[in-house]
């Protein structure tokens, strides 16, 4: 398969910023020579087109970030597109994704990993790698989400991970650094201090139709930590926990719940000395199974791939699932 009919969806602030990513988008558009693009205004898609293809610009009505990405994906998923190629990082794939579910559609995401950090199974190739599409094939796969949702709604779907912490992993003059994410939620990008999230009522419970089982509680919840498991990464890794048990029988999930914060980017090593012992909890989290979380300490931030959603007050409760077969993704074929 070869998309001729695409919406182009470039996140300004993903990674290097908004030049790099528009190039990295102009060389996709040359390399997939699509018959048709839907994209959004100015930096997100319009310039990455211009002198080289016509294109469909949709208005985005003063939306911003997550909101405009997702209006430019709702809108091409109208025109019917037969993919939507994201350039930007994690978060962005996973929003792009999560528009489509929400929609009810099929769409594959060819998507071109320009962020912080490219983990996600939504990464068709790295944006040094764009030019290698060029006459390239694909095949579409399905990708198993990881969803948030809080009070009973649903807010994003991820495909690295889903934490509750203070603090995410991002750019600062072209270096990796923690921001504070309660910050990040009200658009101040400022650094943060990576902080246990536990209180005296804090609690993390794995549910199902026929089972309740407390994985940790009070201020042993410095962190939660959902990811998915994979064969290749984790069998015969015994160090990551029960994650490579998981991995092992083909459980999609896992939660992991530590007194320490895990997401960072600096530790001195005398201050990681003495958090040691360090105490972890962990529970497989299959389909039909669901974790928990509620009484945290403000500001606890439930984010997803890096995006901040929401900051949870103590009587929030967030959970957490597992959906196999979410959504789907193009990736290379490379005929031997």
């Amino acid at each position: 398969m070869k998309p001729q009919t695409i919406g182009l969806i470039v996140n300004p602030a993903s990674g290097l910023g908004a030049a790099h990513n528009l190039e990295v988008a102009r060389r996709l558009v040359q390399a997939l020579a699509p018959q048709d693009i839907c994209t959004g205004p100015g930096q997100l898609g319009e310039e990455a087109v211009t002198g080289i293809a016509q294109a469909a610009i949709v208005p985005i009505e003063g939306r911003t970030g997550r909101a405009a990405s997702q209006a430019i994906a709702q809108a091409a998923l109208r025109k019917g597109v037969q993919a939507l190629a994201v350039v930007g990082g994690d978060g962005t794939l996973a929003d792009i994704a999560f528009a489509i579910a929400r929609a009810g559609a099929r769409c594959p995401i060819l998507g071109i990993g320009a962020g912080s950090i490219n983990a996600g199974a939504l990464v068709t190739c790295k944006a040094s790698q764009v030019g290698e599409l060029a006459g390239a094939d694909f095949a579409v796969r399905t990708v198993t989400a990881l969803e948030a949702e809080c009070n009973g709604d649903v807010l994003a779907f991820a495909f690295n991970d889903i934490v509750i912490g203070t603090t995410i992993v991002g750019m600062t003059q072209n270096e990796l650094c923690d921001l504070d994410a309660n910050a990040f939620l009200n658009g101040e990008r400022v650094l943060g201090v990576p902080r246990p999230v536990g209180s005296p009522t804090a609690s993390v419970t794995k549910r199902s139709e026929t089972r309740r089982l407390l994985v940790s509680a009070g201020t042993s919840v410095g962190t939660v930590i959902a990811g998915l498991t994979s064969y290749d990464c984790f069998f015969g890794k015994a160090v990551v926990g029960g994650v490579c048990l998981s991995s092992l029988v083909g459980i999609p999930a896992g939660c992991l719940v530590c007194d320490q914060p895990l997401v960072r980017t600096q530790l001195d090593r005398e201050a990681h000395r003495n958090t040691e012992p360090i105490r972890s909890a962990y529970v497989s989290l299959d389909e039909g199974e669901v974790i928990e979380a509620t009484g945290l300490a403000y500001p606890a931030v439930l984010c997803a791939d890096g995006n901040p959603l929401k900051a949870l007050q103590p009587a929030d409760i967030a959970r957490l699932r597992a959906r196999p077969g979410a959504v789907e993704v193009l990736r290379i074929v490379h005929h031997d």
